[in-house]
C-alpha cells in the first residue's frame, strides 16, 4: 500500500512538473523577440536563388525579420528544388516526417495519414503550404535561370544577370541551390556503350517507372537510397550491383525517443582514429547500432560512423516490406567495367543480361558557383566542396550567404531555418564575423586539416564539421543562435521535457515568432532597437 501511494505521488508530481514546463515553454515560444534589425536594413532588396527547402526557409525568415523586398529565382517551373515533379516515382524522405519538418510548421495530418516517411508529392505539398502560410509563394519567379552575379563594390550591391528578366539588383544575395547539380547526373562512360541494345537511365530519369515495370531484366548500379528505391519496382527481376555495401536501418528504429539526440551524441564523439573515440561511443557505434541494422551484404567495418563519414554511406530508412522485396534481388558486390550486347560485364568477370540499366549514382558536384561568380577567387579547387565560414559565408562574397550547405543532417529543415536567421542578422551587422583576410585564413586552415585527415569526397567541405566543434546538428544550431544574441530563447532540456522527442524543438522559440509583430510594430519600435 505504501509503495502504491509513493508511486501515485511520484506520478502526480511529474505530471504537474510537465504541465508547468509546457506552460513556460509555450510562453517562451509565443513571446516576441525584440527585432535586432533596424529599418535601414529592412529596406534592402534580397534576391534568393533557388525555391527549394532552403530558399523557402530563407524567404520566410527574411520576411519574419522585417525585410520586405524579397524575390526568389527558381530555374524550374515549380517550387520544391529536388522535390519537384521531375523526381522519380517512389522517392520519399529517408527518415520519419517529424524529423524532416520546419520546427515552426508541423506536418498537416492529411499529408502523413498513410506513411510516416512521405513521398515526393506530399513533401512538395508541405513546402507549398509552408510557403503560402508565410507569404512566400507570390515572390517566386519560376523558369528563371541565373547566368552570373557580379559584385558592384562602389554601390555595395549585386548585379544578378538572368536569362528571362535581365539584370536584377540585390543588396543581399542568398544562394540556396544545393551542393549537387541535379541537371548533371553521374552516368559513367563505360566501353562498348554503342553495342548495348537496351535502355540506359539514371535514377532521376525513371520518372513514373514505366521503363522498369515493362522490363524483364533490370540491372541497378549503386548502394544508396535511389538505387534501393529503383529495386522496389520489380524486385524478383532485379540485379543490384554495389561496389561498397552500406548499413540499412528499418524505419521503426527512428521512432524511438531521443533518436536524433542520441545520433548527435555519437557524432560529437566521432574521431577519425577509432582508438581516440570514447568507450561509450565505440560500444554504441560498433556493437549496439549494427544490431539494429539490416542489409543483404553488410559492410565489413562494424563502425556505423565510419560507414557514414569515410564510406559515404547513406542509411536507408526502410519498411519491413521493402526489406522483404530487397531479399529477392540478385545482389552482387562488384562494379561494371563495360557494356555487352545484352547487358554488362563486371569487374569480377561475370556477365549480366539486362533490358534496362539504371545508374543510382547521384549527381556531379555543382559547378554553378564557378559560373555565377566569374573571376572570383573562391578557393584553390572546388573538387571537394566549397568551404564556408559557419557553412554560410565566404570571404570573397560580401553580403552573400549560402543556405543549405551543411550535409548530412538529421534536422535539415531546422538547420536551414537557423542558417537563414544567422544570414538575416549578419546582413544587418548584428552578427559579428571576421574580416575577409581573417576569414580566409580560418577557412584555409580548416581546408588543409580536413584534406589531411579525411579521404576524398566531393562533399568533404560540407560535412567536415564532424571533425571539430560544433560536431553535430544540435551544437551547430546553438552556435548560430548565440551569434545572433538569442541564447536566452533556447529552452533547455529540463525546461522542456515534454518535447524531448526531437532536438529541433529546442529552437522553436526562435523560429516560430509571430510575423505580425514585425510587420505591424516595426516602424514605431525601430528607433529603440539595437
Amino acid at each position: 500500500m505504501v509503495i502504491i501511494i509513493i508511486l501515485a505521488a511520484f506520478i502526480i508530481v511529474v505530471a504537474v512538473y510537465i504541465i508547468l514546463c509546457r506552460h513556460n515553454f509555450q510562453k517562451l515560444t509565443n513571446t516576441p523577440i525584440c527585432n535586432p534589425i533596424d529599418t535601414s536594413h529592412q529596406s534592402s532588396r534580397v534576391v534568393i536563388i533557388g525555391a527549394g527547402v532552403s530558399g523557402i526557409a530563407a524567404a520566410k525568415t527574411f520576411l519574419q525579420y522585417g525585410y520586405k523586398d524579397i524575390v526568389l529565382l527558381e530555374r524550374s517551373n515549380e517550387l520544391g528544388g529536388v522535390w519537384n515533379s521531375s523526381q522519380y516515382a517512389g522517392a520519399s524522405i529517408q527518415q520519419v516526417y517529424w524529423l524532416y519538418a520546419y520546427p515552426d510548421f508541423p506536418w498537416p495530418k492529411d499529408l502523413v495519414a498513410e506513411d510516416v516517411s512521405p513521398g515526393k508529392a506530399a513533401v512538395q505539398e508541405y513546402l507549398r503550404r509552408y510557403a503560402e502560410r508565410h507569404g512566400v509563394l507570390d515572390r517566386i519567379r519560376y523558369g528563371c535561370e541565373v547566368k552570373t552575379a557580379i559584385r558592384d563594390e562602389e554601390n555595395e550591391t549585386w548585379a544578378v544577370d538572368t536569362v528571362q528578366y535581365g539584370v536584377l539588383t540585390a543588396d543581399i544575395l542568398i544562394m540556396a541551390v544545393g551542393n549537387n547539380d541535379s541537371s548533371n547526373p553521374i552516368i559513367p562512360k563505360l566501353p562498348n556503350r554503342e553495342i548495348y541494345g537496351g535502355k540506359v537511365l539514371h535514377s532521376s530519369q525513371v520518372r513514373d517507372g514505366t521503363a522498369l515495370r515493362e522490363a524483364d531484366k533490370i540491372v541497378i548500379i549503386g548502394g544508396s537510397k535511389s538505387a534501393y528505391d529503383m529495386g522496389q519496382f520489380q524486385p524478383d527481376k532485379t540485379t543490384l550491383i554495389m561496389r561498397t555495401p552500406h548499413y540499412w536501418f528499418p524505419r521503426w528504429t527512428l521512432r524511438f525517443p531521443f533518436f536524433d539526440r542520441s545520433a548527435c551524441y555519437l557524432f560529437r564523439g566521432y574521431r577519425v582514429d577509432r582508438q581516440q573515440r570514447s568507450l561509450i561511443v565505440r560500444f554504441l557505434d560498433e556493437i549496439v547500432m549494427p544490431l539494429f541494422a539490416v542489409g543483404l551484404n553488410k559492410p565489413t567495418c562494424r563502425s556505423i560512423l565510419d560507414d557514414i563519414m569515410v564510406g559515404g554511406g547513406i542509411h536507408v530508412c526502410t519498411t519491413l516490406s521493402q526489406y522483404e522485396n530487397a531479399k529477392k534481388w540478385n545482389l552482387i558486390r562488384s562494379s561494371p567495367v563495360a557494356y555487352t550486347t545484352d547487358g554488362l560485364k563486371l569487374a569480377n568477370g561475370e556477365i549480366i543480361d539486362a533490358d534496362v540499366v539504371v545508374w543510382g549514382t547521384g549527381f556531379e558536384p555543382t559547378t554553378f558557383f564557378e559560373k555565377v561568380f566569374p573571376g572570383v577567387d573562391l578557393q584553390d579547387s572546388l573538387d571537394d566542396g566549397l568551404y564556408l565560414y559557419k557553412y554560410i559565408a565566404h570571404p570573397s562574397l560580401p553580403q552573400c550567404y549560402f543556405v543549405g550547405f551543411k550535409d548530412p543532417s538529421l534536422n535539415t529543415m531546422c538547420n536551414v531555418s537557423l542558417q537563414s536567421v544567422w544570414a538575416a542578422c549578419c546582413a544587418a551587422g548584428v552578427v559579428k564575423v571576421p574580416d575577409a583576410k581573417e576569414m580566409r585564413q580560418l577557412l584555409d586552415e580548416r581546408q588543409r586539416d580536413t584534406r589531411h585527415r579525411f579521404p576524398y569526397s566531393h562533399r568533404r567541405g560540407f560535412y567536415d564539421y564532424f571533425l571539430r566543434p560544433p560536431n553535430c546538428d544540435i551544437t551547430y544550431g546553438k552556435d548560430l543562435v548565440r551569434d545572433c544574441g538569442f541564447e536566452d530563447r533556447l529552452a533547455g532540456f529540463w525546461c522542456n521535457p515534454v518535447n524531448i522527442w526531437t532536438a529541433s524543438v529546442d529552437f522553436n522559440a526562435i523560429l516560430s515568432m509571430p510575423i505580425q509583430y514585425y510587420t505591424q510594430s516595426i516602424d514605431s519600435e525601430s528607433n529603440a532597437l539595437v
